[in-house]
């Protein structure tokens, strides 16, 4: 497996106005990366098309850590499919806006120094800022996501939301699909590891250890992990390949989402 060396790329925030415009409001951009086109049809058709590969590099890649040692990517779920979404937009030059319902982040805003400093100017940058504060819940968001009827109508790079065990049906857990037939599905997950629930999570945060920032040694997510489910006589059960986990009619328990494509394109 190929080992890449990650460097942080220049911090770069884009004048609006020429340098000679003295008189002119100076506003400038944050640029993660650049916006080149937006999605239609054909990018979001190949997005599906792509999606089940940009999984098997975050699998198999490896880097150096800031350690300097060999790692290999660690994501909870919802940052896991994060991940797959920019890693598809971000070499198209497609945009990218997800929100939190406290903020949107989008691959190109305004800069501000306190909130864009920490972050380099890259797909990583991006991710690692929007990772912080963006949960599971937030994938139930219209404007993150549309929702889809059934099982049926999931296609690679498509968002199952654990939710219906939950009161309210507030998503609590993020699998995304990557191989889709009539009688299986194919799913690739992150997970979260460790006491990441209140009071001990609280009490970490006050020792410094975040374990929402992947750029934190308590980061609390897991190797990416592989299941399916296979349509049984009633419903579809659940294979967990990766921990041997098993669970009937376990589909039953989950929402269905796309990304809102389009919305993404939206100022």
């Amino acid at each position: 497996m190929p080992i890449t060396h990650l460097t942080s790329a220049v911090e770069r925030a884009v004048p609006l106005t020429s340098a000679e415009d003295v008189d002119g409001a100076q506003l400038r951009l944050k640029v993660f990366w650049p916006t080149t086109t937006l999605w239609n049809d054909a990018h979001m058709a190949d997005y599906h098309k792509e999606a089940p590969a940009i999984v098997q590099y975050l699998i198999s890649q490896q880097y150096w850590n800031r350690q300097g040692a060999v790692d290999t990517h660690r994501f909870t779920c919802e940052d896991f499919a994060i991940r797959v979404l920019c890693g598809y937009a971000s070499s198209r030059g497609l945009p990218v806006k997800l929100s939190t319902g406290v903020r949107a982040y989008r691959n190109m805003e305004v800069y501000s120094p306190v909130q864009h400093d920490t972050y380099a100017s890259h797909m990583y940058g991006f991710t690692e800022m929007v990772m912080l504060t963006y949960g599971a819940p937030d994938m139930q968001r219209p404007q993150n996501t549309i929702s889809l009827s059934s099982p049926v109508e999931l296609r690679p790079g498509d968002i199952l939301a654990q939710s219906k065990d939950r009161p309210g049906n507030r998503a609590h857990h993020i699998q995304l699909a990557t191989r889709v037939s009539p009688e299986r599905i194919d799913i690739h997950q992150g997970n979260t590891g460790g006491a990441f629930y209140r009071p001990i999570s609280t009490i970490r945060r006050w020792l410094g250890e975040n374990l929402a920032d992947p750029q934190n040694t308590a980061y609390a997510g897991l190797p990416i992990e592989s299941g399916q489910y296979v349509r049984a006589a009633k419903g579809w059960d659940y294979y967990n390949l990766t921990t041997g986990s098993k669970a009937k009619d376990f589909l039953r328990i989950f929402e269905f989402y796309r990304w809102n494509f389009r919305e993404f394109n939206r100022p």
